[in-house]
């Protein structure tokens, strides 16, 4: 090869070296992951304001979960238990429960206000752990043919008792009293502000637990008229219904849940 010949491969080679060189890199590879739950569009206009006992922490592990299964099931009498947090749908397997609260018959349905619930108790058991809970409806709405419909609690209140079974192996075995071990639920860091809507767990808290939820007729107690008092002074001493052609005010939810994603 004669001179000229070798500058003009060397040319060449120079040039599609600078080339690869600055040629712009690619685009990231697309996010195959599974996106973050959203709350469907039935409750999005509504929150949930939580308290609890004395002696109850609102934001242990267990209180986690029970607010996350209280709300969830909330949302699935609503939307449907496949548009309900994650997790929730595969964690309620008992026919008769399913049958109880997932009706049809609850769909076209959207909620406005907020929802009060309270923590009275949760405790031990061999497999797991039961929460009772209290709920006030007097500022929630259910909307629907653009009428909104206030079921308001009653004196006594509505109760309603959750249980929670481990799925871990050798549960049967866990000492009288305690809770078996479970995945660990990271508990949210409260909001003292928000936006007005639903918020819900990005990730499946429910994967280590199978959810047992009361009869609807487990709904009054006389524990929870104390907190009903608080919150209601004037409430009825049956529950009635309040049709009115507006929705009630809807406040930030309260511990409400991060945004993970």
């Amino acid at each position: 090869m004669n001179r000229t010949c070798l500058r003009t491969a060397w040319a060449s080679a120079i040039l599609l070296l600078t080339a690869a060189c600055t040629t712009s890199p690619s685009a990231p590879p697309a996010d195959t992951g599974t996106p973050a739950y959203r709350p469907p569009e039935e409750v999005r206009n509504a929150t949930v304001i939580w308290s609890a006992e004395p002696g109850v922490d609102l934001f242990d592990s267990n209180s986690t979960l029970v607010r996350a299964a209280a709300e969830a099931l909330e949302v699935a009498i609503l939307a449907g238990p496949e548009d309900s947090y994650p997790g929730f749908n595969d964690a309620v397997t008992d026919p008769t429960t399913r049958d109880l609260y997932f009706r049809r018959s609850t769909r076209d349905t959207t909620a406005y206000g907020t929802l009060y619930k309270h923590i009275l108790d949760v405790t031990p058991t061999s497999t797991g752990f039961t929460a009772r809970t209290c709920e006030l409806f007097k500022a929630f709405a259910y909307q629907r043919d653009g009428i909104y419909n206030t079921s308001r609690t009653g004196r006594l209140g509505n109760s309603k008792t959750i249980t929670f079974i481990s799925n871990t192996p050798l549960q049967s075995e866990a000492p009288s009293g305690t809770t078996p071990a479970t995945t660990p639920v990271a508990t949210p860091t409260p909001r003292t502000s928000g936006p007005a809507e639903w918020q819900a767990p990005e990730d499946n808290l429910f994967q280590s637990w199978t959810i047992d939820l009361a009869a609807p007729d487990d709904y009054r107690s006389e524990r929870c008229a104390p907190w009903v008092a608080t919150l209601d002074p004037d409430a009825p001493a049956e529950g009635e219904t309040v049709t009115t052609d507006n929705p009630p005010q809807t406040l930030p939810a309260y511990p409400g849940w991060p945004k993970l994603h």
